[in-house]
């Protein structure tokens, strides 16, 4: 493979569509996002298949995440990538499988996004309404579409036979996308250690969106581009935010309840401390 391969992966609700748009602007780059190529927020074609089920497997059965990543990422090396310079994916499903993507394909690189938790918590979910990119635990009672129905089934949730799966059933939405947040920045984290510091390059989402010219100009230098950072990309990462929430849900921290703080600290308290945002 002659291209350049990297691959994304986030907290979600990190800025992922923006970034294939933008990456998908320079020159010799194509970046799928999901395995979709993306025009703003309007899928294209597929070019990679989805590992959305392939998630919570991946995560429930962690032997199994290399042979998922040779089975549906092999096809890599199969695809004419002569006229690209540089090929990459980025997804939220990748959290299970970052190692074994760093083993099958030693030349890749990868960066990983980070979100304060609290504001994931509150941008998670649509509480009304179809969600065309869903990431977090709907409330119960929320009628879902055909696509969040789908995505629900490789959503991860604790796994079978540990203490957490037990009181699942009795958690709000609120309470399983905590959890759910923890979890998967701890899988990232372990992953950013695991892999070669030359190979991983850790940003925050909140500093994506007070520099973007800063933070892109790091991932591009990151990830080999040679050239001058071209007007196009640049009208592209200053446009309006792609696929950003227009509403929350819930509100800011400092209106939750007691007892939703309290959650929050006992779950991801320790999580956020080793992201290093301040919270209390």
């Amino acid at each position: 493979m002659n291209a350049k391969l990297f691959f994304g992966a986030s907290t979600g609700r990190t800025g992922t569509m923006y970034l294939a748009n933008c990456l998908n602007a320079e020159v010799g780059c194509t970046c799928v996002h999901e395995g979709l190529m993306r025009h703003r927020e309007t899928r294209g074609e597929m070019i990679l298949p989805y590992l959305t089920l392939e998630n919570r497997i991946g995560y429930e059965w962690p032997e199994k995440a290399q042979e998922i990543i040779n089975t549906k990422r092999g096809i890599l090396e199969q695809m004419d990538l002569r006229d690209v310079s540089h090929f990459g994916d980025i997804s939220y499903n990748y959290s299970p499988f970052l190692v074994p993507l760093s083993i099958r394909f030693p030349a890749a690189r990868f960066f990983v996004i980070f979100r304060d938790g609290r504001s994931f918590v509150r941008s998670t979910t649509v509480l009304e309404g179809e969600d065309e990119t869903p990431v977090g635990w709907p409330p119960e009672d929320k009628e879902l579409s055909k696509l969040e129905e789908f995505v629900s089934l490789g959503r991860l949730q604790p796994r079978r036979g540990s203490v957490l799966a037990g009181k699942w059933a009795t958690w709000s939405a609120f309470e399983k996308n905590v959890w759910l947040w923890a979890e998967t920045n701890t899988m990232l984290l372990d992953s950013v250690e695991a892999i070669d510091a030359d190979r991983c390059l850790a940003l925050k989402f909140e500093d994506l969106v007070s520099d973007p010219l800063r933070i892109f100009t790091q991932m591009r230098s990151f990830l080999g581009f040679e050239q001058p950072l071209s007007e196009e990309v640049k009208g592209v990462l200053l446009s309006s935010r792609i696929n950003a929430r227009k509403e929350y849900g819930l509100p800011a921290y400092d209106d939750w309840s007691e007892s939703q703080k309290a959650h929050f600290d006992c779950y991801a308290g320790s999580v956020m401390d080793q992201l290093g945002y301040v919270y209390e």
